[in-house]
């Protein structure tokens, strides 16, 4: 099979890594279930979603049409496993044990944690993954004050910002279409305690 999307290629990879690691990680806690979720459903329930989501977009990759397939999306495989060994190791090394009682030790597992970070922005290019990141950021500070609604039309169109093409039609119609999904699944369905509006 020949890769003809080096964009989707690498972006599908990332999401498949990003998905499979918090699906790993969240096992060390309690799951729960839909009605009483435990510390380990949402990001399990969220990682497979975005597993799922990156095998999707890994395979479209070998479908789409590129001339120049690789040079489409820059990536910096030594930055990433600089990342990987960094982030591996300071989650490997600091047990929860250790942390408690040493401020030393909870500053420097909080500075290679970011210096993980940062390295594996750097390995995908660093603007749209600055974007991304600050946008789940701001979502997260904004959604008490602003609410579900509001918090996640700011998250589309900051992460739409991200991309090399921001078309107003499409990310309006996104943005409509997940913010309706995040009230009927998270509000409605799951009956969690989120403010739609601001003031509420």
């Amino acid at each position: 099979m020949q890769i003809r999307n080096g964009r989707d290629f690498w972006a599908g990879l990332m999401f498949m890594g990003f998905g499979l690691w918090f699906m790993v990680v969240s096992q060390n806690y309690p799951m729960g279930s839909a009605v009483r979720m435990g510390p380990a459903y949402f990001p399990t329930v969220l990682g497979g979603m975005l597993a799922v989501l990156g095998a999707m977009v890994f395979f479209r990759a070998f479908v789409s049409k590129f001339a120049h397939p690789l040079k489409v999306f820059t990536f910096r495989p030594l930055l990433l496993v600089a990342a990987i060994v960094v982030g591996g190791a300071t989650y490997f090394y600091f047990a929860e044990s250790q942390l408690k009682g040493a401020p030393m030790l909870q500053i420097l597992q909080s500075a290679l944690a970011g210096l993980s970070l940062f390295l594996f922005i750097g390995a995908f290019g660093p603007r749209s993954m600055f974007l991304i990141l600050l946008g789940v950021v701001i979502f997260g500070y904004a959604l008490k004050p602003l609410g579900l609604v509001l918090a996640t039309v700011i998250l589309i169109v900051i992460s739409a910002l991200a991309g090399h093409d921001f078309r107003k039609k499409e990310i309006v119609i996104l943005a409509v279409i997940l913010a309706l999904f995040g009230v009927l699944v998270f509000v409605k369905g799951l009956g969690l305690p989120f403010n739609l509006w601001p003031g509420e």
